[in-house]
């Protein structure tokens, strides 16, 4: 079972993406919106047409997938004109929309070259603009950056996003990518064993998972088991070792245990943690230092328990060394509760 009775809309003219695991169902789902996959119940509308019965070439989609599928022996201009060559459309009417297209994407001076003659990032862009110069209503992307190195990544994610502003064209797309997902995306809909776990906006998945798993996929936690003392409504007190507090509520449970998140970054230090709802004191256990930010792994002062808490780094401070016992604090929006699975 890949997709396990799923239902969702995608606004017209957003960035939605389906954000999961290898085998979650994401591709699976992008697949059957292209008509690359036929599902087996259930309808896809696209701007209210079913088009479960309708052959991929004759939806109003065009999709662009991770390794190009550039034609070699072609220019950049004849690839992107190529679709509107197989349409039979007037000669200057392709030209033209192979020039903006072109445009759009910042590669009309590179119209005449060949595909071995351009770097992965405009091999990418080339493919993009084959994609759009069709004017699909709907523009599907199966993890298109996962052949590039790092930094060319995040400086298409800037360029996809402004693409897609520009031309007001739907994009559905799949990544595993939290980053990728979080750039670009006015929706995202986290995916897990062929479900939906929850679809919202980037901050809001990010602030206020509604499962345990989205709150471990999406950025880096702390998952903590404790001791449920008393839930009322929205929030619950909870009891980790001998430390007190008050979280918020993710899923419900009557069981007297459950699983606390709370993020790394929203972990504060030293003097920063006398102005938090919850104050304790904890033993520095490592530092790791990852550039913009130094990760600690810390216990709970007089215990086993585990915290592992980022700090911003600004270049003017030593870290703090192994073996110190500092003042660690958060406040109860940093917490979330979730069942003990």
């Amino acid at each position: 079972l890949a997709v396990d009775d799923m239902s969702f809309s995608v606004p017209k003219g957003s960035f939605f993406s389906l954000l999961g695991p290898s085998g979650c169902g994401k591709t699976t789902t992008l697949r059957m919106t292209s008509g690359f996959e036929w599902p087996d119940a259930g309808e896809i509308r696209i701007a209210g047409q079913n088009v479960r019965n309708v052959a991929a070439y004759s939806r109003p989609t065009n999709m662009v997938f991770q390794r190009w599928a550039l034609f070699p022996h072609m220019t950049v201009s004849q690839n992107v004109a190529f679709g509107l060559e197989v349409d039979r459309r007037p000669r200057d009417e392709i030209r033209k929309r192979v020039s903006q297209a072109l445009e759009l994407v910042d590669l009309l001076p590179f119209a005449d070259r060949k595909p071995r003659q351009l770097s992965g990032g405009q091999m990418q862009r080339v493919a993009l603009a084959r994609a759009l110069v069709k004017q699909p209503k709907v523009l599907l992307m199966d993890e298109p950056l996962g052949a590039l190195d790092l930094k060319l990544r995040m400086q298409m994610q800037l360029e996809l996003k402004r693409i897609q502003r520009e031309v007001g064209t739907t994009f559905i797309y799949v990544t595993h990518d939290q980053g990728e997902a979080m750039t670009m995306s006015d929706q995202i809909a986290v995916m897990n064993k062929g479900k939906i776990e929850q679809l919202d906006t980037p901050q809001t998945i990010y602030d206020r998972p509604a499962t345990r798993f989205v709150a471990s996929f999406i950025g880096n936690t702390n998952l903590l088991p404790v001791e449920i003392v008393e839930i009322g409504g929205p929030t619950a007190k909870v009891r980790l070792g001998n430390l007190e507090f008050f979280a918020r509520v993710g899923t419900t449970t009557t069981a007297r245990t459950g699983i606390v998140s709370i993020r790394y970054e929203r972990i504060r230090l030293g003097a920063e943690a006398a102005q938090r709802d919850t104050k304790a004191r904890a033993l520095i256990k490592d530092a790791i230092f990852s550039g913009s930010a130094i990760l600690y792994v810390a216990n709970l002062d007089g215990s086993d328990i585990e915290l592992t808490i980022e700090a911003p780094h600004d270049g003017t401070s030593a870290p703090i060394a192994k073996g110190s016992v500092v003042d660690i604090g958060w406040d109860g929006g940093a917490t979330t509760l979730f069942a003990d699975e």
